[in-house]
């Protein structure tokens, strides 16, 4: 008997097993699997250091615009027909190779196009830090209303009959005679942290005598500062480049940039509007600009971090200080 010989049934064994599926290649598309969208396909597959990148440029872009439009508007304290003629000479700017209009739209497309880069990039980033924080959207704006929500309910109420004035809504009745305990050692945060939500949920308290510095509150309040500046674009558009009512003046008239001015800024609700965006805008182009010289990597030395500094600071107080002071000449009459 040899042991080399197969048997005689092992043959039909081997035939009748099931015969193992062919290996799918690793980068053959999953049918089961869900299509990616566009959003996934772009700004999904960029990395961090892309996206960063992108936001740096498209800012650099759009500061550059501001500065340069800052420029063009001081030429409003030369008068009605200076400030026309400037007018008038964007939108021939080309002429007569070119039909007028055609740069100032290309213009126009170039900083949209540069605003939606920053837009997207920006959105993309915070959804990744909220994903790696365990956020989700739909329960940030949740926490945000309820805490905003908690705000406003536990304001001080007026005195009334009763009650002695300052005690806020929320408070719970004090027997008499208790006692009041000892001082707490940290303070309740502005907002009970409305808008700076945390995964817990409880409210945010630091230790007394911190307080965050101008910067450190800039840096914070970059999503909302560029919210506002979004609102700020739609209704200056509106305002002083469509005349689209209610947001322009009723004596709007196209041609006549300087009235327009004049007239949109006269009103105290507007020319404070316009004020307060401005200091929107200087806050948000100080960090934006010191943050891309960082991501750009020309802050290599502690001087260059220095000089950054300085340079950004400057831009954003020369361009608050100008486009705020049109307002300001409106309201006192200097610029009528």
């Amino acid at each position: 008997m040899t042991f080399s010989d197969p048997s005689p049934r092992e043959p039909a064994a081997r035939a009748s097993r099931p015969a193992a599926p062919a290996a799918v290649p690793s980068d053959a598309p999953d049918d089961a699997a869900p299509r990616s969208n566009a959003w996934q396909r772009t700004l999904g597959a960029a990395s961090n250091p892309d996206l960063k990148l992108a936001m740096a440029a498209s800012g650099t872009a759009l500061s550059l615009f501001t500065v340069g439009h800052m420029a063009g508007n001081m030429q409003v304290y030369a008068g009605r027909e200076r400030f026309n003629e400037y007018a008038r000479l964007l939108r021939r700017a080309g002429a007569p190779v070119l039909p007028p209009n055609t740069l100032l739209w290309v213009a126009r497309a170039g900083l949209l196009a540069s605003a939606g880069v920053h837009v997207l990039a920006g959105t993309e980033l915070t959804l990744r830090s909220m994903r790696r924080e365990g956020r989700t959207v739909a329960v940030t704006a949740r926490q945000v209303t309820l805490r905003i929500a908690t705000v406003v309910g536990s304001r001080p109420r007026p005195a009334l009959p009763g009650r002695p004035l300052g005690v806020p809504t929320s408070a719970p009745e004090q027997p008499t005679g208790a006692p009041t305990g000892t001082p707490k050692a940290s303070r309740r945060a502005p907002f009970a942290g409305a808008f700076l939500p945390d995964r817990s949920g409880a409210p945010r308290r630091r230790p007394r005598g911190r307080r965050r510095t101008l910067p450190q509150l800039v840096a914070r309040s970059m999503r909302s500062t560029g919210a506002v500046l979004g609102l700020f674009v739609g209704y200056h558009v509106m305002d002083l480049t469509t005349g689209t009512r209610p947001a322009a003046a009723r004596s709007f008239e196209h041609g006549d940039a300087y009235g327009n001015l004049v007239s949109s800024l006269s009103r105290p609700v507007v020319a404070a509007f316009y004020a307060a965006s401005m200091a929107a805008l200087a806050g948000h182009m100080v960090h934006g600009l010191r943050t891309a010289a960082l991501d750009t990597g020309l802050t290599g030395t502690a001087q260059r971090v220095h000089r950054v500094d300085v340079a950004a600071k400057g831009v954003g107080a020369v361009v608050a200080i100008g486009n705020v002071s049109i307002p300001v000449a409106v309201q006192i009459k200097v610029v009528r």
